[in-house]
């Protein structure tokens, strides 16, 4: 509120109204008899009663209140005029589209196949939620079912496809050890063996198939429990003479300086052997600085003909054939006897370990 007024004694009036804690706003003083000020609403009784006191003349000028709110609060007076025609306007377009329950069918396909018929991010819409439906189960003969939901401006769509049946390509079960088989119990499939039959590893057992009772066959997968005799075998051998990599003697030590793990430079020294071993370590150089040196030592290797006593070594060769027999036993299975045996040939002494055991023949 403002208030123009013409008066004497202005000065005590401005001083009285400070005194009170009147606030003044755009205090002007055109003479000594004239002066103009605002005040908040709230304290326009207060002001008119000091006005009244002074027997000053007042020209209060007032700005209606509906006219001087409207000016006020103009920018968002029109903010919410164009927002409401934008929400109106944009609440037609589609920003975004969600595709739920695929499997075989290719969600960005879908997604093309509707911006195709005019549905699509980015655009008004202006097609029902039917209109989509009809859209996808026109185009898609493996969907089932399509539900479409319109959440303002995203479309949600649930589709569910329809089941194709695939006839599938079964493997037969194959032996995957040897042995001689001593019970067989089909649960899916038909037998390809008998109890009694000796077979080897990758033989066939069970075929992938059934008989129905019009004589079809019928792809399964062959499920099944064939139990029998398992005979691990494993053989190693020892040749009398031997070529072996032994040193010679000669070794040579090569010094890399590191500092934070970064190669620095190498000292004078050079492995220069064709056939070699080596052994390296680190050490500080000082502990002031991370400045490290490895030191790497090469020994040169040649090959030496050795000569094996075969009736010496004969026992640690059966242990060691015996040890990579059992490695190769199967789950399960439960241990009758095993034997190692001992063979020499033109200066090559075989060791051949066999171990009996009952297990499941198809693992």
């Amino acid at each position: 509120m403002k208030f123009n007024l013409t008066g004497y004694d202005i000065d005590n009036l401005l001083k009285k109204l400070y005194l009170k804690k009147i606030p003044l706003l755009n205090v002007e003083k055109a003479s000594v008899n004239q002066v103009s000020f605002e005040i908040f609403d709230a304290d326009e009784k207060r002001v008119k009663r000091y006005i009244n006191n002074f027997k000053i003349k007042k020209t209060p000028k007032f700005i209606k209140r509906l006219p001087k709110i409207a000016l006020v609060n103009l920018g968002l007076i029109l903010g919410v005029f164009f927002g409401s025609i934008f929400f109106m306007f944009a609440s037609n377009y589609t920003w975004k589209i969600t595709v739920y329950g695929t499997k075989e069918l290719s969600t960005n396909e879908i997604i093309e196949v509707l911006k195709q018929n005019g549905v699509s991010t980015g655009k008004i819409n202006l097609k029902s939620s039917q209109d989509i439906e009809y859209i996808l189960m026109n185009n898609y003969d493996r969907i089932a079912q399509v539900s479409v939901i319109k959440q303002g401006t995203h479309i949600i769509i649930n589709i569910s496809e329809k089941l194709v049946y695939v006839e599938e390509e079964y493997k037969p079960i194959t032996a995957k050890y040897s042995g001689i088989i001593t019970k067989i119990n089909i649960i899916t499939g038909t037998t390809n063996v008998h109890v009694g039959d000796f077979v080897n590893i990758g033989e066939v057992l069970v075929l992938p198939f059934n008989i129905n009772s019009s004589g079809e066959k019928v792809s399964v997968k062959p499920i099944a429990e064939i139990e029998g005799k398992i005979y691990i075998t494993n053989t190693i051998s020892l040749s009398k003479k031997e070529k072996v990599l032994k040193r010679t003697g000669k070794s040579t030590t090569v010094y890399n300086y590191k500092f934070l793990n970064f190669n620095l430079f190498s000292g004078k020294n050079k492995n220069s052997f064709a056939l070699f071993d080596f052994v390296s370590y680190n050490e500080n150089i000082t502990s002031i600085v991370p400045l490290k040196r490895e030191v790497v030592t090469y020994y040169e290797l040649d090959y030496a003909e050795i000569e094996h006593n075969f009736e010496e070594e004969k026992e640690e060769l059966k242990q060691k054939a015996l040890v990579s027999a059992q490695e190769m036993l199967p789950q399960y299975s439960k241990k009758l006897r095993e034997k190692v045996t001992t063979t020499i040939i033109e200066d090559v002494m075989y060791a051949c370990a066999v171990i009996e055991v009952t297990g499941f023949l198809n693992g």
